[in-house]
């Protein structure tokens, strides 16, 4: 082949694109966004300082996920569009054969336009990306309340690994191209664009299937009460989620129209007959699309109703975690240590001028038990039946209450703060019995632990019944002695000051002994909250805008790909007698419904999955429900409006389309 050949298919190569813009410029623009996006993750992910962040691995392993995802999306998304496009193409491709082209000149069109896609797409998209990205390690700095531990790079291994991943989809979109094209004959070439024309046929056994997997899913949602068999059960749902709306949007929609069409009363009026046949068309179409945009407008609510929620409740989740502003714990102290802990607290609290309210003074044992009824069971521990058991003696409990009880060997004071325990005057721990003797005392929480387990508090005679108690266990369990105290007035400095002071009291001396002396303060772990959350919620607000651009993609080429079939019905219908009003009608609600199907069970399978997303976020300290149901809410509205204008502003495409062949 001479220069001139080389320049002919270059040349052929440019004007085809141009003139198949309206399906190359998406594909074009989706692909410098994807790329994008793949390379700023990946150099965001490189640009922390895992030892200088706290939480730092999990932030870059967040990130590592990110670049996972994106990378996944990037080849089902681009194989997705580019199946559409060479399926328009084919009539175009086919006619180039008829008129003496050979299959290998078409493959010689084929590789420069691949070529010259790559190549714009690739340096658009790491030359935004690059720019991108300062954007975005500004951003995570803000949202994690730091300057210091996110730094702005331009790794050369985030660039080698884009060049390579996306080189890699384009060569074998190009292989599958070529592949199409190879194994066509001329005449399926210029019909290629108009398959799937034939009624689709309904496969129960799929459709059912489908229902079974969606049903299971759901029930697995609504029907897991534990927070932690929830997290571990979630991604199981998930997928059989996913495999359900699959399988339903591509057999069990079609079955449902195959069984009203068998309805002659129903079927054989003007309006019914035209919409169903139209929907029976569509969904032999459109199915896959649809469900695809129906499971990442699900993956975009609960990514970023998820994170928004743990975002927006730091506050609440650090005093959660911290219910005094500073926790003192010292396991197996004797009296000495604690009476040098209670002076070194209030020694410097003075120095500094601080006052300390709400404090709380105790000893006693933590013990995890399976509670069944109104028995717990110090072995056999399961997540579904867990629950800790706080343990004070008669003394301890008089001392830090200021209230008197006169309590047996087989008596004890039951307090449960979320009143779960069934009203019972008797308590079983293992094979002893117990007399519950009421009492009004309201006792103080200091623990995050009832947010995920069942919380008691017990107070028995003496240290001989606990330790008859704690025998079963086969355990060890030493006393834990906890001086817990908010500083006034609740500044963050003043209680990083005190914790800092307390820092450097040398806690030893003649007769103090203890096992391990333990300080936390929840101004030095607000900003680990920042930063652990913040990540959290970059990474949730990125996946989202990935999720609504592949989105509004699938709907563009979905909206594309109906103008050109129903520019044809649309000259046929006419034909038999049909009004142009009547055309326009049916076709036009086909539309809404086939567009706004994958919103309305998104929706629904957000519902479903909320009491188990409510658990999960309980795991992490999160048990505000009206604040989770109004973020989920407020995410619901707001994308849902971002589909209505993304399917707005496509329609005007499909119009375009419509009109101008008519």
């Amino acid at each position: 082949m001479g220069k001139r050949g080389v320049g002919f298919y270059w040349k052929l190569a440019f004007t085809n694109l141009k003139g198949n813009r309206r399906v190359y410029l998406p594909y074009l623009l989706s692909s410098v966004g994807i790329i994008m996006m793949f390379y700023s993750i990946n150099a965001l992910g490189q640009g922390i300082d895992q030892g200088a962040l706290y939480g730092g691995t999990t932030v870059a392993s967040m990130m590592g996920l990110g670049v996972f995802v994106i990378g996944l999306f990037a080849v089902l998304f681009l194989f997705y569009t580019n199946s559409f496009i060479i399926k328009r193409r084919k009539k175009e491709l086919g006619l180039y054969n008829i008129l003496g082209m050979e299959k290998r000149h078409i493959a010689h069109i084929l590789f420069r336009e691949t070529l010259l896609t790559a190549v714009c797409s690739l340096a658009l998209g790491l030359g935004l990306g690059i720019v991108f990205s300062r954007v975005l390690f500004w951003l995570l700095g803000l949202l994690l309340g730091t300057d210091l531990a996110v730094a702005f790079v331009i790794p050369v291994s985030a660039i080698t690994s884009t060049l390579g991943l996306f080189g890699i989809i384009f060569l074998l979109t190009l292989c599958y191209n070529l592949l199409q094209v190879k194994l066509s004959k001329p005449i399926e070439l210029l019909h290629g664009g108009e398959t799937g024309e034939r009624e689709p046929k309904a496969h129960w056994f799929l459709a059912v299937l489908g229902a079974l997997l969606l049903g299971t899913g759901y029930t697995m949602a609504v029907t897991i009460q534990d927070p932690l068999s929830a997290l571990v059960f979630f991604f199981v749902a998930v997928i059989l989620v996913i495999l359900g709306t699959y399988l339903l949007f591509i057999t069990g929609i079609t079955a449902m129209l195959k069984l009203l069409k068998k309805n002659k009363r129903f079927y054989y009026k003007t309006n019914h007959f035209t919409a169903i046949s139209g929907m029976l068309f569509r969904m032999k179409q459109n199915a896959a699309g649809l469900a695809s945009i129906c499971v990442l407008f699900t993956a975009l609510l609960v990514t970023v109703s998820t994170t928004f929620s743990l975002y927006t409740s730091m506050d609440g989740l650090l005093r959660a975690r911290y219910p005094r502003n500073v926790l003192v714990s010292v396991c197996d102290a004797n009296q000495e240590a604690k009476d040098m802990v209670r002076s070194a607290v209030n020694q410097k609290s003075q120095e500094l001028g601080l006052a300390l309210e709400n404090v709380v003074d105790r000893e006693g044992w933590n013990i995890t038990t399976a509670r069944v009824g109104n028995t717990l069971h110090t072995q056999e521990v399961s997540l579904e039946t867990c629950a800790v058991v706080n343990i004070f003696t008669q003394s301890e409990f008089e001392r830090f209450s200021g209230q008197q009880v006169d309590l047996a060997e087989n008596q004890v004071l039951l307090f449960d703060p979320a009143n779960t325990f069934p009203e019972e005057d008797t308590l079983h721990i293992d094979d002893k019995t117990y007399q519950i003797v009421p009492s009004d005392y309201v006792m103080p929480e200091a623990s995050t632990l009832a947010q995920i387990y069942e919380m008691y508090y017990l107070v028995v005679r003496d240290e001989t019944v606990v330790e008859n108690i704690l025998a079963p266990s086969g355990s060890d369990t030493f006393p834990i002695y906890s001086y817990d105290f908010d500083v006034a007035g609740g500044d963050p400095e003043d209680i990083a000051a005190l914790r800092e002071a307390l820092g450097t009291v040398d806690f030893s001396g003649p007769g103090v002994e203890y096992e391990a002396l333990l300080f936390e303060d929840s101004a030095t772990s607000r900003q680990s909250f920042m930063e652990l959350y913040g990540g959290l919620f970059f990474l949730g607000l990125f996946l989202g805008v990935l999720f609504l651009l592949g989105t509004a993609l699938i709907i563009y080429y979905k909206q594309v790909s109906e103008g050109y079939d129903d520019a044809r019905r649309f000259n046929i219908m006419q034909k038999v007698g049909m009004s142009h009003r009547e055309v326009k009608q049916s076709i036009h609600s086909q539309i809404l419904l086939v567009f706004f199907l994958p919103l309305v069970t998104a929706v629904l399978h957000l519902a479903f999955a909320f009491p188990m997303l409510q658990k999960i976020l309980l795991v992490m300290g999160l048990n505000n429900f009206p604040l989770i149901l109004c973020s989920t809410l407020g995410c619901v509205g707001v994308f849902a409006v971002a589909y209505l204008v993304i399917y707005a502003l496509t329609a005007r495409t499909y119009y375009n389309i419509v009109e101008s062949a008519s």
